[in-house]
């Protein structure tokens, strides 16, 4: 099947890791040309990967000019990519961002619109829900390995030094930029939607952003089941892994995911005879970037939505944006009241 023909935007930075490897070695895609604002980072990506100079471009207005393709994935800030989805969507290409899908809530929305009024795929890089612990706990929830899931837990505390890059003066990093992918997780592997957020953010005193990088957050899943969330992403001495360390506890046992390692365990009353089982692993046909590009290839292909479709990722989106809600009001808020007809 021939490849599908791709213009990136954003080379620089995370950027640069698409370009350079993880598009190259898609066998759903060919990169046929580039875009940077920053001639630096354009012409270092051009070089590295033998993009010819004709092809390197400015703007996107300026390579969909001149260059025919059948979908853009953009890697630039999030206020970007309510441009960069009405430029593709007007002239008929599909469009996958990166995390998170925009800037705001509005603009999320406005690019769901523009994708279903073109007929066009719009899909989200949300690529931790590929990593092959998450997919394997996701069956084991599904399969209800250990009896239904009573409540959960996540822990995320890594020192990110993003000073000079845009996460260095957002509001809400940790919040806005990163949680993203935790609770897209928490839906991916329960199978449930965020209903209600309580959130607290904070700023420790030693942190180098400028705003809060420091969060709290309670969670309630349809149903009503409780999930909590404690981060920091200035975090001094023990680190978790990105995934962040989970503890999902079930009527019969507890499953934790940590240091990229699965566990089941099952005890008696009064903490008697405790028995720890390490879960086996399964590698996935592709690795979690290729798991995204292969998605919205398919998507493209079928005309039938990726599994990180724009139209669901409204749900996690809206679940972050609850939390911000909730910190600048003061009170739980319902992610209903903000997703409204969607």
């Amino acid at each position: 099947m021939p490849r599908l023909k791709l213009i990136q935007c954003g080379v620089g930075g995370w950027g640069a890791g698409w370009a350079k490897q993880r598009v190259p070695e898609s066998p759903d895609f060919e990169l046929v040309a580039i875009v940077d604002v920053s001639p630096k980072a354009l012409a270092e990506a051009a070089d590295a990967i033998g993009i010819p100079t004709e092809r390197r471009f400015g703007s996107l207005e300026a390579a969909l000019d001149r260059v025919t393709a059948d979908a853009v994935f953009t890697v630039t800030p999030p206020a970007v990519h309510v441009e960069h989805a009405r430029l593709a969507f007007s002239r008929g290409l599909h469009l996958l961002t990166e995390k998170p899908i925009a800037d705001t809530l509005e603009n999320a929305k406005l690019m769901v619109k523009l994708a279903a009024e073109s007929g066009r795929q719009l899909a989200v890089s949300q690529n931790y829900r590929f990593r092959p612990a998450a997919l394997t706990l996701r069956r084991l929830i599904a399969e209800s390995a250990l009896g239904p899931l009573g409540h959960g837990h996540l822990d995320f505390y890594i020192a990110a030094d993003f000073t000079g890059t845009f996460r260095q003066t957002m509001q809400y990093p940790l919040l806005v930029d990163m949680a993203i992918h935790h609770l897209d997780l928490i839906r991916s592997i329960t199978g449930l939607n965020i209903a209600k957020v309580t959130a607290v953010s904070f700023n420790p005193t030693w942190s180098w952003y400028e705003h809060d990088c420091g969060l709290k957050m309670t969670l309630e899943l349809d149903g009503g089941i409780p999930f909590s969330y404690s981060g920091d992403w200035s975090a001094r001495g023990r680190f978790t892994g990105w995934d962040g360390d989970w503890r999902l506890q079930c009527e019969k046992g507890d499953l934790a995911w940590r240091d990229g390692k699965l566990s089941l365990g099952r005890s008696g009353t009064w903490c008697k005879d405790l028995a720890i089982e390490e879960i086996a692993i399964q590698p996935p046909r592709f690795g979690e970037y290729s798991f995204v590009l292969h998605n919205f290839a398919e998507a493209i292909r079928s005309g039938t939505p990726a599994e990180t479709s724009g139209s669901d990722n409204l749900y996690s989106f809206a679940a972050v944006m609850a939390g911000v809600r909730s910190v600048k009001e003061g009170r739980g808020v319902r992610v209903a009241e903000l997703l409204g007809s969607c």
